[in-house]
């Protein structure tokens, strides 16, 4: 059972909002935090809601219900859930819309126009795809945890965007990224890890479709491309051989982790030939030297200079890598597209143009590091 006065600030906002529409008693209403849509498993042709509301009844055994309905839209559908219960359901305080894996693949677009069309959906509003249905997903981890599953998964979502880990993914930046051609958006992709919910990695998505998946780690290189990044904790693993007449005990493992603090980091994009199309990205990365998974003894300028060498290697084979998924997926959350189009002399990119022209691009990534710190590290 959840303390009432978490909701405290739910109910002080819905007391405001009394002035605005019909006054309703605060027992009588279901407040629908988070809802998730699936393709119905008897009718694939209709639309499986499932909502996590809140009741304020002193006499309810808890504070949470999960309730579902079936409709060929949302909306019939939350019709179809009202209909299930003696409370009026209000849904002036979503936070959370999660897609099911099926759903999403399919595509969401015309879900969210129904979000875009819907003048009390907050700008702060979460969409996110799940890696199973979304009826499991809301399902599991509010009946068998216990915790609120909106507020719960909304605090990780923007504790990550708040530590740079990931791009904003907030319906109004995704509904942006998705309306403008040359650049695809991204959603949390959210699993059940025991039987908590948690955010494993970014949905990639083409034309609202749920197209593949890339970890937490890449979703942190994407936003480094889009923007700057400083007091970032960030962990990497180097080959160790490099290092081994450093390391006092080199031990059975073949890799050096190390932990940074990224104090300023930034890059920059420039398209270097129009008709392959070729770009060229320099990423400048300045960090405090924390710790190294081996104790190392950095006495010259020499040991500092290759452990530099050897992260920006390292962050560079990455970056490739994830360059490699992306085109195999072929989406782009870089947004190379937008560059491309600037160039173009019409200035015009649609879609589906780029989405051509995407998997055979070429990308040069130069990365400098400037680690800071001297001495013995452990």
């Amino acid at each position: 059972m959840y303390p009432r006065s978490k909701f405290l600030p739910l109910f002080l906002t819905l007391m405001l909002l009394t002035g605005c529409v019909p006054m309703k008693e605060i027992e009588t209403l279901a407040i629908i935090n988070a809802y998730g849509v699936d393709f119905a498993e008897d009718k694939p042709e209709q639309l499986d809601v499932t909502s996590i509301a809140f009741q304020f009844n002193a006499q309810a055994d808890s504070i949470a219900q999960t309730l579902s309905g079936t409709g060929s839209t949302i909306r019939e559908a939350f019709h179809s859930t009202g209909s299930k219960t003696s409370y009026d359901l209000n849904s002036g305080q979503i936070r959370l819309v999660l897609y099911g894996k099926e759903t999403a693949q399919n595509g969401i677009l015309p879900y969210l126009n129904t979000l875009v069309r819907d003048s009390r959906a907050s700008e702060m509003l979460y969409p996110a795809v799940s890696n199973t249905t979304a009826k499991e997903l809301l399902t599991t981890g509010q009946e068998s945890t216990g915790i609120n599953i909106a507020q719960h998964l909304q605090g990780i979502i923007e504790k990550e965007i708040k530590e740079n880990s990931i791009p904003d993914v907030s319906f109004y930046n995704f509904n942006r990224v998705n309306h403008s051609p040359g650049e695809d958006p991204m959603l949390p992709l959210i699993g059940i890890k025991g039987s908590k919910p948690e955010l494993i990695g970014m949905a990639l998505l083409r034309e609202s479709k749920y197209v593949g998946d890339i970890s937490m780690d890449d979703a942190f290189l994407v936003n480094l491309f889009q923007r700057n990044i400083s007091d970032k904790p960030f962990n990497i693993s180097l080959p160790k051989e490099p290092f081994a007449q450093y390391i006092e005990d080199t031990g059975d493992e073949e890799r050096l982790n190390i932990d940074l603090l990224i104090t300023d980091a930034r890059s920059n994009t420039k398209l270097t030939d129009i008709d392959q199309p070729r770009f060229q990205t320099n990423i400048i990365i300045e960090a405090n030297l924390f710790e190294t998974s081996e104790e190392m003894e950095i006495k010259n300028e020499h040991v500092f200079n290759l452990l530099e060498r050897e992260i920006e290697k390292e962050i560079q084979n990455q970056y490739n890598e994830l360059l490699s998924n992306l085109q195999e997926a072929n989406t782009d959350p870089f947004g190379l597209g937008k560059l491309y189009r600037i160039h173009k002399e019409n200035g015009k990119l649609t879609s589906e143009e780029w989405h051509e022209k995407f998997p055979d691009a070429a990308m040069d990534f130069n990365v400098d590091v400037k680690l800071i710190n001297y001495g013995t590290v452990q």
